[in-house]
C-alpha cells in the first residue's frame, strides 16, 4: 500500500490495486483553494508544500481545485465548483459501483480525472467516457490522464445532465456531482441490468447516495450512504433566505413556540427523511439556530426556543409533521429508503416500492 492509501480500507482487491497504480498527487494541481475565514484563497504547492501534501494525503479531505467557475473575485472565492473528491468517498463509491472488467462506464463530472483513471484500472481506459462541462477543467483532466498513462479515457466537454448518447449503452453510470433529480437521459443510456450511482440532494438535505438498477421502464434502488458533492451546474438553484427575507418581515411574521425538538434535525437520518417530504424547502443550521426557506416563505427557530414564520407556508410546522411521521415509522435510517425513477416522476419509498410518495423537485 502506498502512502496515498494509508488509513483507507479497501473493500475489493481491484480498488486497492488501482489506488496503488494511480497517484492522487498526479491529479492535484500545484495551485488549489482552501477556506480562509469566509472565503477561499489559493494555496500554492511551492510556497506551502507541507500543507499541500497534507491535503493530498488526508483520506477524509477533498481538495478544491476551482472556485466560482474559474472566475473568482480578486478578494477570494465564494463557491467551490470543482475538486478532487475525498479518498474515503471515492473508495466507497467504487465499491457500490460493482464494476467488472470490460464493462463500459459513463462518468458525470470529470474534475481532475483521478476517478476516471481509477475506473480505467478495472475496465480499461478505452471503456471509460467522462463528461466535464467546464472547458478548462476538461483540458486539465486530459493532460493529467495522459501523463499518468490513461490517455485512452475519453473526456468530453459536455453537459453531464444530457449524458453522452454516442457512447451508449453503458453498463455503469457514476456521477461525481449531485443532482436534485436523476436525468431520464441517464436511464435511457444505461443498458437494462446496468447500474446508476449518483449523489442525490434535496434543497433540505444534500447528503445522500443512491444506487439504481436500470430496467426497460424505470431505475430503482436504495440509498447506500450519506455523502455530499457539489451540484451539477444546471441544478444549483435552491431557495435562499435573501430571496424572501427583509427586516420588515420580522414584524409581520407569525411567532410561536417550537412544537418539536429542533435538535433532532442534527441527526443526518432525520434530516434526510424530512427532506424527502419537504424536498423543495432549504434548511440549514447556524450554531443552535435553524433556518428554513421556500420560494415564498421562511422560518427561523433555535433549539427549544421561539419560532418565527413568514409567508403562505408554515415551514416549521411542516417540519414538525414530517419529524412526527419519521418517529412513528420507527426512526428509519437513510439506508432504509429507496427511490424509483420513471420518465414521469421520482418516488421515494420506505420498505415497499409500491407505497412511495413523489419527490418534489428542488
Amino acid at each position: 500500500m502506498t502512502a496515498y492509501g494509508a488509513g483507507l480500507a479497501f473493500p475489493e482487491p481491484w480498488i486497492e490495486r488501482g489506488w496503488n497504480a494511480v497517484s492522487r498527487s498526479d491529479f492535484v494541481p500545484d495551485a488549489v483553494w482552501v477556506l480562509d475565514g469566509a472565503r477561499y484563497r489559493e494555496l500554492h504547492r511551492a510556497s506551502e508544500p507541507e500543507r499541500w501534501a497534507h491535503l493530498v494525503h488526508d483520506p477524509t479531505q477533498s481538495v478544491v481545485t476551482q472556485v466560482d467557475d474559474g472566475a473568482p473575485d480578486p478578494a477570494g472565492g465564494d463557491l467551490p465548483t470543482s475538486s478532487v473528491s475525498a479518498p474515503t468517498a471515492v473508495v466507497d463509491m467504487l465499491a457500490d459501483l460493482d464494476l467488472h472488467p470490460d464493462q463500459r462506464v459513463l462518468e458525470i463530472g470529470t474534475g481532475s480525472g483521478f476517478n476516471a483513471a481509477l475506473l480505467a484500472t478495472q475496465v480499461g481506459a478505452e471503456r471509460v467516457t467522462s463528461l466535464e462541462i467546464d472547458a478548462d477543467v476538461a483540458a486539465g483532466a486530459r493532460r493529467a490522464l495522459r501523463r499518468a498513462g490513461y490517455g485512452g479515457v475519453t473526456v468530453v466537454e459536455a453537459d453531464g445532465e444530457l449524458g453522452w448518447a454516442p457512447g451508449a449503452p453503458y453498463d455503469r453510470l457514476v456521477a461525481t456531482a449531485s443532482v436534485a433529480s436523476i436525468p431520464w437521459a441517464w436511464v435511457e443510456q444505461v443498458r437494462p441490468g446496468g447500474l446508476i450511482l449518483s449523489p442525490l440532494r434535496t434543497a433540505f438535505c444534500s447528503h445522500a447516495l443512491v444506487r439504481l438498477s436500470v430496467s426497460e421502464e424505470a431505475a430503482e434502488g436504495r440509498f447506500t450512504g450519506a455523502t455530499t458533492f457539489m451540484s451539477v451546474r444546471g441544478q444549483r438553484g435552491r431557495p435562499r433566505i435573501d430571496a424572501v427575507f427583509s427586516a420588515a418581515r420580522w414584524e409581520t411574521s407569525r411567532r410561536s413556540r417550537a412544537t418539536f425538538d429542533v435538535g433532532l434535525l442534527s441527526d443526518p437520518h432525520a434530516e434526510f427523511a424530512v427532506g424527502t417530504r419537504l424536498a423543495d424547502v432549504a434548511h440549514w443550521r447556524q450554531g443552535d439556530a435553524h433556518w428554513w426557506c421556500g420560494y415564498d416563505s421562511w422560518a427561523y427557530a433555535a433549539d427549544g426556543g421561539t419560532v418565527y414564520q413568514w409567508g403562505p407556508r408554515d415551514l416549521a410546522d411542516e417540519t414538525a409533521a414530517a419529524l412526527a411521521w419519521w418517529e412513528r415509522a420507527g426512526r428509519p435510517e437513510l439506508f432504509d429508503f429507496g427511490l424509483t425513477v420513471t420518465a414521469r416522476e421520482h418516488r421515494v419509498w420506505l420498505g415497499d416500492p409500491a407505497r412511495g410518495w413523489p419527490l418534489a423537485r428542488a
